[in-house]
């Protein structure tokens, strides 16, 4: 039978041992699959926390519980395992549901979120910008208690409730169990609408997975083809750009978790340049833009620095002042740029050291994979007459 995974996490506490033991054995016994690190887990990595991040991948419901101690915190992670497990089930839109002992959530709601709070805002008109690391400002602005919590703990439940979590209260007992018991039959009855149209929902996958976005856009693409030339630019333009839709940057992976620096916005204009003569020549575009022509000597202008690559590598530069990145590539006397604006805090030096995550993020977007299918289309034609 394929029963419904529960990863049971919290700090290693001994406050804590008696719901995790109460919570795990009567999940067992209602016929669920309970997961928790002390007794359920087989080693799929030599690394622990690996193995125990690996399961919250594998299972349908993260159950958190949290009480006044933080646990273990790694440096290179800047984050404690338990806050990481959490991470992991949210990035990977698992169910969580999260109990927080009674004194510490009506501490956080009462005094240290309000706290949180009026920081920010002084801190924003100060600097003009949120801190850089918010761990290290709560623990600046607010004086560590230990009685109530540790600071972490503050951090983590802020950074939840960021993330639209909802907490519920709970004593250091074992009344915790029939709210539990009355989650998962809500869940088992919102399940119950979808199962009714199960037929129809595996009718619609098969139907996508039979006629893909990609399938249907590439005999686009080719119906612009006619004796082996483009019929029709701006529809070809069109189409490419409503492919990029835009992505997520991220910093460099630490060993555990990827931290989101911004986001690149759905591509605003296109262009498309030929060379003619001694000058770059618009021949097309789509989208917010007014193009122009550039001299072939024009050093400084982007689509001719990307016309005489002699690798024909795509080229990323950006504009702070329209917060914008224009991403380039070549195609035989052709230079398409797209424009793709910034989303997030960005500045010079933000940029400068993230350059190469951007230009990741857009070679490994969906829409990319439209741009390279144009070059190789394009770089198969023959070359349209002047």
């Amino acid at each position: 039978m394929d029963r419904t995974t529960i990863f049971i996490s919290s700090v290693a506490q001994d406050a804590l041992s008696s719901i995790r033991n109460a919570v795990f054995e009567e999940l067992k016994k209602i016929g669920h699959e309970p997961i928790r690190f002390e007794d359920s887990m087989r080693y799929i990595h030599q690394d622990a926390i690996r193995t125990c991040l690996e399961y919250v991948s594998r299972s349908d419901i993260f159950l958190l519980f949290i009480a006044d101690k933080a646990g273990t915190f790694l440096e290179s992670e800047g984050k404690t395992v338990t806050h990481l497990e959490f991470l992991r089930a949210y990035h990977e839109n698992k169910r969580i549901i999260v109990y927080v002992h009674d004194t510490v959530l009506n501490a956080y709601f009462r005094t240290i979120r309000p706290q949180i709070k009026r920081s920010l805002i002084h801190h924003l008109n100060e600097h003009s910008k949120e801190p850089d690391c918010m761990l290290t400002f709560i623990n600046e602005q607010i004086e560590e208690n230990k009685d109530i919590a540790e600071n972490y703990v503050w951090y983590f439940l802020y950074d939840a409730e960021q993330k639209g979590i909802y907490f519920e209260k709970c004593s250091l007992g074992v009344e915790v169990l029939p709210n539990i018991k009355s989650y998962l039959s809500t869940l088992f009855k919102e399940s119950l609408q979808y199962l009714n149209i199960r037929s129809e929902i595996e009718r619609s996958l098969e139907h996508v997975h039979m006629y893909g976005d990609f399938y249907e856009l590439s005999l686009e693409f080719i119906s612009l083809l006619e004796n082996g030339q483009i019929t029709n630019w701006r529809r070809l333009l069109a189409l490419l750009r409503s492919q990029m839709t835009g992505c997520n940057i991220y910093s460099a992976n630490t060993k555990y978790q990827q931290e989101a620096l911004g986001s690149l916005m759905a591509c605003k204009a296109i262009t498309l340049y030929e060379k003619r003569g001694d000058h770059m020549i618009c021949k097309e575009y789509d989208g917010l833009t007014t193009p122009e022509n550039f001299s072939l000597d024009d050093t400084e202008s982007y689509v001719v620095q990307t016309y005489k690559d002699p690798n024909h590598n795509e080229k990323l530069y950006y504009s702070l002042e329209k917060r914008i990145c224009y991403f380039l590539f070549k195609v035989k006397d052709y230079v398409f740029c797209l424009h793709l604006p910034l989303l997030g805090e960005w500045d010079y030096y933000k940029l400068k050291a993230y350059q190469e995550h951007i230009f990741n993020a857009i070679l490994e977007s969906k829409g990319y994979s439209y741009c390279y299918f144009m070059k190789t289309l394009l770089g198969g034609l023959a070359r349209e007459p002047l």
